[in-house]
């Protein structure tokens, strides 16, 4: 249920419960209220009705539930609003049915007053005046007071329970999740983004926080925004690697202020993953707080050969420095930004706006102002102008992308009144970066206000270590406003390159489109279903290059020619892909690996083949086998069309692959021999030549050759890709795939696990990129090759 409708439904089922809860209270006041009811309603507020009791009951439990659902309290226990409000109806209706209960030798007000407060404290039993029951006959009022104040009590005493065994009830809750989504050690500074990702991630994902103790300060913040906490040692890596939530990982956040921790965590976590899960291009988001460091680790795990990831690096300059280019772009509409003495947040203000240049060439809105031009002013400006420039080189991006001014002086106030005193500038904003004192190009720390005296209808942006993070920050002098570093991102921001990969490239789809259907709505508006395809359309994308298409997303140290991006406008889609460098088979199977995919998104969610599409009843009319693609031109072409557009958006975007240096060697062999096979339907484990445990899922193929041997595992969709029916239990190997010869001791990530090669074996690669090993024994007899050619319009095929 969507945040707005939650909120019309809170309003109503209060409405009803006010309503209703005022009629029992009058009734209780004057029962002979009931006598002038419309007869069909005159059962309602009757004493001893258990119909009126249930319906209290029944609307006051929705109208609980509802506000849960809409504060986002996930916390143990109840909320201490709805306790108060329960014991506040109890009050109200305990007081008017008890008005009446006094006499010559009990007060009017305080006797009621006394018996509402035995009410409320949980008693149940009848009081009594002169001898005499009162109220009598008992009214519905006090009955449902009653319930009321029980259920305070009880759900009081829950929540303190709950509080006394957080770390218990955690641990249970993330035992029982689907599917989690993963922060690794946070402290003040990464606070704020949890909050952001409790936000932003998946509503069937449990968020899960990993710190060292659990009275870390951040800790009840962070339950405070839904997160479940588990306390480990993180000196004794084990204790992580053991815990439960890496079967169900499906986003990985680590946040130790030290890069090298975070590291070492990663490779503990993966480790494990590779015993427990298949699940490949995992969201990761390493906090790397330095800019070139982030955007060297960036570059160099966007691809290579561990696939388990799809990576990202995030810090506290990079962040801040979105924060403040968002603020000047969106607010103060600049043309011209003086970015005043030298640090990391001037590195990192640099990247993000070329970052921003790349994004805007690829998609702007039409009213879209031209991006702000960038000046340095520092003594070493020109140290980092420089800098700058060699890091868009080794990127592989052109220099010419974005470009950035330098000024060798230090950023004093006369020096800054003569560049905004230039009549040519159609607006500038000043940003002084926060404050080195090892370095002598430190900027002095009035130099702000006083700038801002100077020139009140500039926006100056100053450092200010004790300064919030709100979105408005009020100004004192004209319009200077302090900053501090931190790691908050505005409200709906993405985290990771690829989400903003993925909404940038829906962005102008929908555009294009007209917004004219669900799936072209803008981003802010589009079903979840929807941003999930396109999430999934660009992580496939990583996937598809790397183990099909023989590339790398590797930028870092990427030559001049990998810059460049060819003219595809016009070509055939075969033609694009060449030129994008994937031949014709590669360009075939990456198209069925995509459609493949396409359609189990969709079939996973309820979809169905139709001739006609029919989006509100889930019918799609390309949902069908790839045999049929491939048999029909104009869908064959339609699919190499739609890979080439993603694979040129994203180059479009920044993100290019390249060849990977270490494909050579690979050659191509066709599939021979019979085996013996059965689909089994409950998960199993087997064991390789070489000792490693193999986990297969239910639904899997076991098979083994024909003449004996031992058993292995197929996923069922590979399988009856590449395995003809004989008779029975046999069937025919059939396709082809690429094989070399392996390194020995090499640890190759397949399906089922990690297998270790020895000398001899060979790594074999399947049409959907998947790997494994194969003993030089079996090779021979399961392998027929190298073929002298690649085939021509057959996609290689997969496995064992």
């Amino acid at each position: 249920m969507h945040t707005g409708v939650r909120d019309w439904a809170v309003r109503i089922a209060a409405v009803i419960a006010a309503v209703m809860l005022g009629y029992l209270v009058a009734l209780a006041l004057a029962p002979q209220l009931r006598e002038h009811a419309p007869a069909p309603l005159q059962w309602f507020g009757e004493p001893g009705s258990v119909p009126t009791i249930a319906l209290v009951v029944a609307v006051l439990v929705l109208l609980g539930v509802l506000l849960v659902r809409t504060q986002g309290v996930r916390r143990p226990g109840a909320p201490v609003a709805i306790v108060a409000g329960l014991a506040l109806i109890s009050t109200a209706l305990g007081l008017a049915s008890y008005w009446d209960c006094h006499d010559d030798e009990h007060p009017r007000f305080f006797r009621p007053l006394m018996f509402t407060a035995y009410v409320v404290k949980g008693g149940t039993g009848d009081q009594s005046l002169g001898g005499q029951t009162c109220p009598s006959p008992t009214p519905v009022a006090l009955e449902i007071a009653r319930l009321s104040a029980l259920a305070a009590i009880f759900l009081s005493v829950v929540g303190v329970a709950a509080a006394l065994f957080k770390s218990r009830s955690d641990r249970l809750r993330v035992h029982l999740a689907r599917s989690v989504t993963a922060v690794v050690d946070v402290d003040d500074d990464t606070l704020s983004m949890v909050s952001a990702i409790a936000r932003t991630m998946d509503s069937r994902s449990t968020l899960v926080l990993i710190t060292t103790s659990l009275d870390h300060p951040c800790v009840p913040e962070a339950r405070n925004h839904g997160a479940r906490v588990i306390a480990v040692d993180f000196d004794l890596p084990e204790t992580l690697r053991a815990l439960s939530v890496w079967r169900k990982l499906d986003r990985l956040y680590l946040l130790s202020p030290d890069p090298s921790s975070n590291l070492l965590r990663l490779k503990v976590i993966a480790d494990r993953l590779d015993e427990v899960s298949r699940k490949q291009r995992l969201p990761l988001i390493v906090r790397i707080d330095d800019p070139w460091q982030a955007e060297a680790w960036r570059a160099m795990h966007f691809g290579g050969s561990d696939t388990r990831w799809a990576a990202d690096a995030v810090g506290k300059y990079e962040v801040t420095a979105r924060r403040l280019l968002d603020r000047i772009i969106s607010t103060d509409g600049v043309g011209r930004i003086l970015i005043c003495g030298t640090s990391p947040l001037t590195l990192a203000l640099c990247s993000n706006m070329a970052q921003r240049q790349l994004e805007r060439n690829y998609y702007a809105a039409a009213d879209a102002k031209p991006l702000p031009r960038l000046v340095l002013v520092a003594a070493n400006a020109a140290e980092y102008e420089q800098d700058f420039a060699l890091s868009r080189r080794r990127l592989g991006l052109s220099a010419r992308s974005m470009r950035v001014e330098a000024v060798t002086e230090t950023a004093s106030v006369p020096l800054l009144a003569s560049l905004l005193a230039d009549d040519h500038v159609d607006g500038t904003a000043v940003v002084f970066v926060d404050r080195d004192s090892a370095t002598a190009s430190s900027v002095d720390t009035t130099t702000g206000t006083r700038l801002a005296a100077r020139f009140p209808t500039t926006p100056i942006y100053a450092w200010d270590a004790t300064a919030r993070v709100t979105e408005d920050r009020l100004s004192l002098v004209g319009k200077l406003r302090t900053y501090r570093l931190s790691m908050d991102l505005p409200d709906g921001q993405a985290q990771d390159a690829w989400e903003r990969a993925a909404r940038l490239i829906h962005d102008r789809y929908a555009a294009e489109a007209g917004h004219r259907s669900a799936a072209s709505r803008p981003w802010a508006e589009l079903d979840e279903f929807y941003r999930g395809s396109n999430r999934r359309q660009v992580r496939n994308a990583l996937w598809m290059v790397e183990q099909i298409g023989g590339h790398t997303w590797n930028a870092w140290n990427a030559t001049a020619e990998d810059a460049d991006t060819p003219n595809l406008r016009g070509l055939p889609p075969l033609d694009q892909l060449r030129l994008l460098g994937f031949e014709r088979d590669k360009a075939i199977a990456m198209a069925r690996a995509e459609h493949e995919d396409w359609c189990r998104y969709y079939r996973a969610a309820g979809w169905r083949y139709g001739p006609q599409r029919d989006d509100a009843r889930k019918i799609h009319d390309k949902l069908v086998d790839w045999a049929r693609i491939e048999a029909d031109p104009d869908l064959l072409k339609a699919a190499l069309a739609s890979l080439a557009a993603t694979l040129s958006k994203l180059r479009e975007l920044g993100y290019r692959s390249r060849p990977a240096r270490n494909k050579q060697g690979w050659k191509y062999f066709r599939r021979i021999g019979d085996v013996v096979a059965e689909q089994r339907d409950s998960s199993w484990t087997w064991t390789t030549g070489s000792g490693e445990t193999m986990r297969a899922e239910a639904g899997d193929w076991a098979v083994r050759d024909i003449d004996g041997g031992d058993w292995w595992s197929v996923r069922d969709d590979i399988f009856r890709a590449t395995y003809q029916h004989i008779e029975g239990d046999r069937w025919q190997r059939h396709g082809i795939v690429t094989a070399r010869p392996a390194e020995d001791g090499e640890t190759v990530a397949t399906l089922e696990g990690p297998a270790r090669a020895a000398a001899g074996d060979w790594v074999v690669q399947g049409e959907q990129g998947e790997q494994w090993v194969v003993p030089s024994e079996q090779f021979t007899r399961r392998y027929d090759g190298p073929l002298t050619e690649s085939p021509v319009g057959v996609g290689f095929s997969s496995q064992h």
